[in-house]
């Protein structure tokens, strides 16, 4: 298939990951080193002359929405792209006013967790992933909050009936834009803290890791509206970021340990492939994402933790505070996000209002 990938530089995770399918990735990047991607995808200078070409467009970041005009006619399908959602991301009145839209009550806070639902055109698709992540650039929550250095995500079908109502009063605004693709609502405690319309950190690498499938097929049929059932695999998730902090890192590096076995469990994100080597293509930022997955969380940060130990990048940091703690103790954020909600209904996508039942503590 043909693909034409628009990205700022945080999803570069998919264009990687496509093109290890076999499919024809051609990538644009805005204002992102030359060398990133080398010989992983093709690198292209002008996104223009690949429209009509493409079988979808899928964008990474929101400032793609004011090119939405340019693909109203095009003869492919289209996702993460919408002008009208690209102002309500970047304008705090606009984003507001959306959150408003939902009926769950505000809050002005930071979000303690968040919620990711994938809109195909016409309704919600199932499931969800509750989202949980650690921001700090070092062990013990210090340092300086550049990004998710941990994302930790669980795969679920039921949600809160308060949130499943929210979602379904988005539903008519949502079907008036040509928006397809992911939404994220943060959360504190009840409250709704936060909404992102468009591809999230480090959820796009637990998404592509928890395919079945080979993920075109289902960001496809997403795009076209023809899917609701994700076909995620139910487990929980870990997204570990490898990252540089740049000073006095000043060069290309070898990334050591990475091999074709692992590979498709690394997001790549500041990497290049050069005579069946990758390296580093970046003095500052993330590197790698490792992603691995388990019945529980311990068994996923286990398998994160063995992935690794393999992998060496030169300067490169992650947060072994969490792993060490996780891979003997379980994760707490999802039973006390399961308390938070305790006396609620829990509701599935069946008939949206058909079976709930209590969430368990």
């Amino acid at each position: 298939m043909h693909v034409l990938f628009l990205s700022c530089g945080q999803g570069l995770s998919i264009p990687a990951r496509l093109a290890q399918e076999g499919h024809n990735v051609k990538t644009f990047i805005h204002n992102e080193d030359p060398q990133t991607g080398s010989g992983l995808y093709d690198r292209i200078s002008s996104w223009r002359p690949y429209v009509n070409n493409s079988d979808i467009v899928i964008a990474d970041d929101p400032y793609f929405g004011y090119k939405e005009i340019r693909f109203e006619k095009a003869p492919t399908h289209v996702l993460g792209l919408s002008k009208f959602f690209t102002l309500g991301n970047q304008n705090v009145g606009n984003k507001v006013a959306l959150m408003k839209l939902t009926g769950l009550q505000l809050s002005n806070k930071t979000p303690d967790y968040y919620i990711e639902a994938w809109w195909n055109g016409r309704k919600w698709c199932t499931p969800f992933l509750q989202l949980s992540y650690h921001w700090n650039l070092v062990s013990e929550a210090l340092g300086p909050r550049l990004g998710p250095m941990c994302t930790v995500a669980k795969v679920t079908e039921e949600l809160p009936q308060s949130i499943f109502e929210g979602l379904r009063n988005l539903k008519s605004i949502f079907e008036k834009s040509r928006y397809r693709g992911p939404v994220r609502l943060g959360f504190d405690q009840r409250r709704l803290a936060d909404i992102h319309v468009g591809f999230s950190f480090d959820s796009t690498e637990i998404f592509l890791e928890s395919m079945q499938q080979d993920p075109l097929d289902i960001l496809l049929e997403v795009a076209g509206g023809v899917r609701s059932e994700l076909n995620m695999i139910d487990n929980v998730y870990v997204s570990m970021r490898m990252q540089r902090i740049g000073w006095p890192t000043t060069k290309e590096h070898e990334i050591k340990g990475l091999f074709e076995a692992n590979v498709k469990h690394c997001g790549l994100v500041n990497v290049k492939y050069q005579k069946e080597r990758y390296y580093a293509t970046q003095t500052f930022g993330p590197i790698i994402k490792v992603v691995a997955r388990g019945d529980n969380s311990k068994n996923a940060f286990t398998r994160c933790a063995r992935t690794l130990r393999n992998i060496t990048i030169e300067d490169a940091i992650y947060r072994i505070d969490l792993i060490d703690t996780y891979k003997t103790k379980d994760y707490p954020k999802f039973n006390e996000i399961a308390k938070i909600w305790k006396d609620t209904k829990a509701v599935s996508q069946t008939s949206v209002g058909g079976k709930s039942k209590s969430i368990p503590a």
